[in-house]
């Protein structure tokens, strides 16, 4: 059996539980600062790292039939898990030209937390597309990047004067998207993986790059939490291209790395990410609002769900996976 990073596999267990707090506005009844700074702040690296993740392992796509082939397992995990939220945003009462538009919409952009798979979807086939062309590759992923966060920031500052345009770029799937956020992250990931990029970098530097994305990350959510000019929270910091690659070069390096033979491990923070809007549901129904217990239970909820999404996604018959679409 091969060996797995358990220092990755905890880190990404970790980066569900900020997904989860984002979702739940951890601490929003205890703090509104406290709140700012973590889930529109330092709980925000979730999901690039996620990206980074994804194009780090999106190595083994060298050729046209492997990509059709993640594609494929890509896109049938998406559609599950869009056929599975269908009762919280597939609508067409009344039936209308209308609410068949709005429900394609909604069925491209995914539902909620979905956006994640759709956006990796798109950033695969863009890095794919540039996966020998490294140079050119970095340069659009960082343009794309820096236009995301200016959309951020024209839209929460209201610098348009046109209605329409302020308006579009409130939208949050204009700047949090596959262009914006997946492609940017999961290319460095992949450019990692692929040409060693940062591969000279020491385990001190990455601790102070961790430290000091982490002090510019916690200033700029401060910064519009502080601004009575900004209205609403933020997906794209210009921070994150710091903090996120340092966080995620941390813990593959050797020297941090221990390993584990329990393969399953990996598959936890997908199952928690992928089933955490279900238990947010469940529990509001139930009335359970406070903030912090609703968060908790959720998450540990989730987490009780991913054994038994595991134990299907690992389920066989005829020595053949029946619900690998799962996970």
């Amino acid at each position: 059996m091969k060996n797995r990073n358990l220092t990755l596999d905890i880190l990404k267990i970790s980066l569900a539980f900020m997904v989860v707090a984002i979702h739940g506005g951890f601490l929003s009844k205890f703090s509104q600062l406290g709140d700012f700074l973590t889930t529109n702040g330092l709980f925000r690296i979730a999901v690039p790292i996620f990206f980074i993740i994804n194009g780090y392992y999106f190595i083994s796509v060298n050729n046209i039939d492997k990509l059709k082939k993640w594609f494929y397992r890509v896109f049938l995990l998406y559609l599950f898990w869009m056929v599975f939220y269908s009762y919280e945003w597939f609508d067409i009462q009344p039936f209308s030209l209308a609410s068949v538009i709005k429900n394609i919409i909604q069925f491209i952009i995914g539902y909620l937390h979905l956006w994640y798979l759709s956006g990796m979807i798109g950033a695969g086939i863009l890095t794919f597309i540039f996966r020998n062309k490294v140079k050119l590759g970095l340069i659009l992923s960082v343009t794309l990047f820096i236009l995301g966060v200016s959309i951020q920031y024209l839209g929460n500052y209201h610098v348009f004067s046109i209605p329409i345009l302020d308006k579009l770029a409130n939208y949050a799937f204009i700047h949090r998207n596959f262009l914006f956020i997946g492609f940017p992250f999961f290319y460095i990931g992949f450019v990692i993986r692929k040409n060693g990029l940062f591969a000279g970098l020491s385990l001190p530097i990455l601790i102070y790059a961790s430290i000091l994305g982490g002090g510019l990350l916690l200033g700029e959510s401060w910064y519009n939490y502080s601004n009575p000019q900004n209205d609403g929270g933020f997906d794209n910091y210009l921070s994150l291209a710091l903090i996120c690659p340092a966080i995620f070069l941390l813990v593959v390096n050797p020297k941090l790395t221990i390993e584990s033979n329990y393969s399953n491990l990996t598959l936890i923070s997908t199952s928690i990410y992928l089933i955490h809007p279900f238990w947010f549901i469940v529990l509001r129904k139930f009335g359970v609002f406070d903030n912090i217990i609703v968060t908790l239970l959720c998450f540990t909820l989730s987490l009780l769900s991913s054994y038994l999404l595991i134990k299907l996604y690992n389920m066989k018959v005829r020595n053949k996976k029946i619900f690998k679409f799962i996970l």
